[in-house]
């Protein structure tokens, strides 16, 4: 914005100041108005860090499951290279996983 298109809107806004410091109503809605700006500014400002607090605990939620299956994952990894390195057969490694996949 170009210092002309400022210096009007300047003027407008000192000009209402004169107009506002000699009439009590239009400053006590100015303090209304301004009193409301600052109540939503506070609003969105809380809305903004329930939305942050709530992404950050379903990130964790999240992220802890993930890390679950991954320690699942890596523990049947080891069992059944385990259970290779100790004779097992094919059909008994799967059957052991499969019993150990339904809780068994």
């Amino acid at each position: 914005m170009g210092m002309e298109a400022e210096i009007p809107a300047i003027t407008k806004a000192i000009d209402g100041l004169y107009v506002m410091n000699g009439n009590d109503r239009l400053k006590e809605l100015a303090r209304m108005r301004e009193k409301a700006m600052h109540d939503r500014a506070s609003e969105l400002e809380e809305a903004i860090l329930t939305g942050e607090e709530r992404g950050i605990a379903k990130g964790m939620e999240k992220g802890l499951k993930k890390g679950i299956e991954k320690g699942i994952e890596k523990g049947m990894e080891k069992l059944i290279y385990g259970m290779r390195a100790a004779g097992f057969t094919e059909e008994q490694i799967a059957a052991a996983v499969k019993a150990t996949k339904n809780g068994i």
